[in-house]
């Protein structure tokens, strides 16, 4: 199903100062304002409780926002029923009739609208072979698998061309060997039909995964926009720092030294540097420092390590080994070796960070987000 096939044009979604306060008095959506390029996923990712899903219903039109408004391609569409805003919509539940067979799952919506019978049979022929599901068209859904039904759920979306393609956490009822593998599949689907997708999840892989951009929501309002290698490497704050991978995070006070270097200070010991082997020049005064597990190494020589570690933990994740280990202050650390490396319990070992990957934060946590 190829855009010389015909599909709707791709559509731009905006959001303009749109809050939503439930009647218990839950602020779900607190003032966000955010544009949704045409053509693009756009993965929405959070913690439970965040407003992600919240902000799919009200693009979709099953919630109306307090204020704001919900604008596709110029137009305010705030007030429009569901029905009318041409979009395809895949829940975490699939929602598929177990009564009907695969092809009449896919078909109900086509019918509805009163699509004439052949182009209905053609338009879902066309797409069960474009999802891979072809053969399972006479099965019922009692007599497919849990991935099988997945793909069913998105043939049902995107038979009747919709502009808009809303996904609401679709993977999540998969065990996680079926979870990985549709989710490749499910990438080239979602480049292939070209649709705007928005896709939501609390699952930070299927996020950076499957995003061509990623919102990070945090208690009602969008904290971070970005590629997922901009959210990854550059977090905003501490939130999506913590809540995106995993992170090494230190407080530390960084000064002016002659000859353009610049002193950090940190609880377990001290370092210098010069601008040019960092990203840019720090800014000075208190600071968070954050390094991920993989810009860290076991160093060499001694004289070259910027501290030392007692190992507490070792993890074989394959490829790498994850090594927890703590500092001569008690600060926790987290690195990825190769998993040829010897590494023991209680062994100290000298550990070096890569000065061109740190990063630094407000060490407070922000407002409120």
């Amino acid at each position: 199903m190829k855009r010389d096939s015909p599909l709707a044009p791709m559509a731009t979604i905006e959001i303009r100062t749109v809050t939503l306060v439930y009647p218990d008095g839950t602020r779900a959506m607190e003032d966000i304002s955010l544009a949704m390029p045409e053509g693009k996923v756009t993965a929405v990712l959070g913690p439970s409780g965040s407003g992600k899903t919240s902000m799919l219903r009200v693009i979709a039109g099953l919630l109306e926002p307090s204020s704001g408004q919900v604008v596709v391609d110029g137009r305010d569409v705030t007030g429009l029923p569901l029905e009318k805003r041409n979009i395809g919509m895949v829940f975490q539940s699939y929602a598929l009739f177990p009564n009907m067979t695969v092809e009449e799952n896919v078909e109900f919506g086509l019918k509805v609208r009163r699509v004439p019978p052949a182009e209905r049979r053609a338009r879902v022929g066309q797409v069960l072979d474009t999802v891979r599901i072809g053969p399972l068209a006479k099965k019922r859904i009692r007599q497919i698998s849990g991935g099988e039904a997945q793909r069913v759920a998105l043939a049902r979306a995107i038979v009747y061309n919709p502009r808009i393609l809303l996904m609401d956490e679709p993977l999540s009822a998969l065990d996680a060997k079926i979870r990985e593998e549709l989710r490749g599949e499910l990438r080239q689907f979602l480049q292939e039909f070209g649709t705007t997708t928005v896709y939501v999840t609390h699952d930070q892989t299927e996020a950076m995964a499957l995003g061509d951009r990623v919102v990070v929501m945090n208690r009602g309002r969008v904290v971070q926009v970005g590629t997922p290698p901009e959210i990854y490497q550059n977090p905003a704050n501490l939130f999506v720092a913590t809540f995106i991978g995993h992170a090494n995070l230190c407080p530390c006070e960084i000064a002016s030294e002659e000859g353009g270097r610049y002193r950090f200070a940190l609880p377990w010991g001290s370092f210098s540097a010069k601008a040019g082997e960092m990203r840019a020049s720090p800014p000075l005064g208190r600071r968070m420092l954050m390094i991920r597990p993989e810009d860290l190494a076991i160093a060499t020589h001694g004289a070259e390590a910027h501290c030392v570690v007692r190992v507490e933990e070792v993890l074989y994740l394959g490829n790498r080994l994850r090594v927890g280990a703590r500092t001569e202050s008690a600060e926790r650390m987290l690195l990825d070796v190769e998993n040829t490396r010897r590494v023991e319990i209680g062994e100290r070992v000298p550990v070096r960070l890569d000065l061109a990957k740190l990063h630094l934060l407000d060490p407070e946590p922000g407002p409120p987000a």
